[in-house]
This record gives structure tokens, sequence and C-alpha cells, in this order.
């Protein structure tokens, strides 16, 4: 799978979804990835969802990081549907996880859970923010 070239998924989200549903209204989670570094640590929380059947988890990549190389590969290797931005930004979620501020998360319905991935989460956008503590 080419990096922003996944295509539109039909199951268990997409215009026909439902006629394929074998189970009944399941609350979705929505995983929003940056990059491999920001996938590793959203990987790590996975696993809590593992045994809830309430849950069905989605993943899509923003595409919005420089750093984005191998980061496709690495979420198909998860088993969990990897939707393409455009799709996800137009799929109602219940939930949305990510571990950045970036990717215009704003367009995501749903409530937004960002989690810490490292020393650069908190690093400020823009030099003008920068404090000197000298």
């Amino acid at each position: 799978m080419a990096y922003g070239r996944a295509e539109r998924v039909r199951v268990p989200v997409g215009d026909d979804a439902a006629r394929w549903t074998t189970r009944g209204k399941c609350l979705r989670v929505l995983v929003v990835v940056h990059n491999v570094t920001a996938a590793t640590r959203l990987l790590d929380v996975l696993p809590l969802f593992d045994d809830d059947w309430r849950v069905q988890l989605l993943v899509t990549c923003t595409g919005s990081s420089a750093f984005a190389a191998g980061t496709a590969e690495l979420l198909a290797d998860t088993g969990v549907p990897v939707m393409p931005y455009e799709q996800a930004t137009e799929t109602e979620v219940d939930l949305i996880i990510s571990a950045s501020f970036g990717g215009q998360l704003d367009f995501f319905s749903g409530q937004l859970a960002i989690l810490s991935h490292g020393v650069g989460y908190t690093k400020p956008r823009s030099a003008e923010r920068l404090v000197s503590c000298g």
C-alpha cells in the first residue's frame, strides 16, 4: 500500500456497510496517526480495545508529517481497517485518539484524546512562542 493511496473502506464503514453488519451498534474509535513515532505510541493503547466487542477500531494517516515514511505499512500490519484521510473526516466516530495536535483534528467528529509520545510532544509550533530562560 502506497502512503496516501489507500482505497475507501467499504466495511465496516462506507455507504453499504450496514448490509454486512453482523453485530449491533458499535462505538467507533478512530486512531489518527501522523508518523511512525506517533503510531508506535498509539499501538500501545490498541490492546485496550481487544476484548470489547462494542468498539469498532479504525485508523487513518493524516499525511501531515514530514516523517511519514513507513507509517502506512506499519498500520496495514495491525489488522485494523485503515481508512483514507478524506473518508475518515466524513465518517462519524465517537472517539478520536491521536498522539499529535497536527493533521487538522478539528475535521473529525467525536471526542478527542491526545496522548503524549515523547519529548517533542510539548514543543511549541512556532519560534515566537519560545520563552527564554537565560
